[in-house]
């Protein structure tokens, strides 16, 4: 693998030569990071630091917040929300920077894969080409709900201050998101700087998780693509007998054993965040959704909407990945029974009988103690919902 990555030294920019992976070589491009680099060779540190800076110093304020209105379930509910993002936000990106190089090693591997089979079945391309915009079109549609989560953040303060000055209220300078601070937050002088630090906190935060979501989007759509490149391989298998017919059936089988090992690999390399993703936000829903049935129909309701929408969106594709790794990796089962099976040599058919046990087990992605579903993701839903009606019913 690490071959592979020292191997485009020799080749030309990969961005050039295909549509894959331009939302997430953009939001990395935004963190400072090369995507196609295994090192920092060629990342600018300085836009990393001024990236993430604001995010882990907004730390303090929160957790001294939640602190402070311990008792008060309102302020906490929305504190916590915010908290747990950030948290959750921060793991994330660790997580790739601990697995760069291995990350960045199992992009061009895969993309090699790949290339070699466009090279010896053309067809392929189209189910490359598929998976691929697929892959584009969800990343992109991710972005901008995760965006809108962010724009929302910022505005939320100053549909305050408008409501207010309608109503004829006193206005009370908020910010996106709730803090505690050692001065004044009313005086003008330290309330300005302290905004702009909150929205680049939300941005700071929007950013390095859609750099880590994305790329498991792209790992997910293109080992699928292997899973069904192996699949209809083996439908158009001919039946020619004797070796090159053996021969045949082993090259799709070791194509099905490569999807197999990227899946296992990045479903290992995954499983803490995906353990994390899915038991923080079930508890950020409930939070957030909770500042939703508060103050609805009020207004500064909608941000909080976005919050939980762009939650449950991330859930929601957290738990269509693997779905989607699953049903491939089952699906190749359904190419071995769709093959022409009854024409194979005794040979070929004794290997067949090995590789439809394998394709019975699928490959899942798992948070240790749950799989990343879509039967996960309605129970977290059905569970946050009863969770938000116990929490009104204590604030009540």
């Amino acid at each position: 693998m690490s071959d592979q990555v020292q191997g485009k030294k020799q080749e030309e920019n990969p961005e050039e030569k295909d549509q894959s992976l331009r939302v997430q070589i953009l939001v990395y491009r935004c963190m400072g990071i090369d995507l196609w680099s295994p090192t920092m060779e060629n990342d600018r540190p300085w836009l990393t630091f001024v990236t993430m800076g604001p995010l882990f110093l907004f730390m303090v304020p929160m957790f001294l917040a939640a602190h402070e209105y311990i008792t008060q379930v309102s302020l906490l509910s929305d504190t916590l929300g915010s908290t747990f993002a950030s948290m959750l936000t921060l793991v994330k990106f660790l997580l790739f920077c601990y697995h760069r190089r291995e990350f960045v090693g199992q992009i061009y591997h895969i993309r090699a894969i790949l290339a070699k089979e466009i090279s010896v079945w053309p067809d392929a391309r189209e189910i490359i080409e598929v998976e691929n915009q697929s892959d584009q079109l969800l990343s992109l549609t991710y972005t901008r709900c995760f965006g809108l989560a962010g724009i929302f953040a910022a505005l939320k303060p100053f549909v305050g201050i408008i409501l207010s000055s309608i109503r004829g209220d006193e206005i009370h300078l908020e910010l996106p998101h709730n803090g505690v601070y050692p001065y004044d937050l009313q005086v003008v002088m330290w309330y300005v700087p302290t905004y702009l630090w909150n929205v680049m906190a939300s941005y700071s935060a929007v950013t390095m998780a859609l750099c880590v979501d994305s790329l498991l989007f792209f790992f997910t759509y293109n080992v699928c693509a292997i899973f069904k490149i192996a699949k209809h391989r083996m439908i158009h298998l001919p039946a020619v007998g004797g070796k090159e017919e053996l021969e045949g059936l082993v090259q799709v089988l070791l194509l099905h054993q490569k999807g197999l090992q990227i899946a296992d690999d990045i479903a290992c390399k995954y499983r803490p965040l995906i353990f994390l993703q899915f038991f923080l936000s079930a508890l950020q829903i409930c939070f957030i959704g909770f500042q939703v049935a508060d103050l609805f129909p009020n207004p500064q309701s909608l941000y909080f909407v976005a919050f939980v929408g762009s939650l449950l969106i991330a859930l929601f594709i957290y738990s269509k990945c693997g779905e989607n790794i699953k049903s491939a990796s089952l699906d190749f089962g359904n190419g071995l029974y769709e093959s022409n099976w009854t024409d194979f040599s005794p040979p070929t058919k004794r290997a067949l009988l090995i590789a439809a046990m394998r394709a019975q087990r699928p490959c899942q992605m798992k948070g240790y103690f749950f799989e990343a579903s879509m039967a996960t993701f309605s129970a977290i839903v059905r569970s946050a919902v009863s969770y938000i009606m116990m929490l009104r019913s204590f604030n009540a």
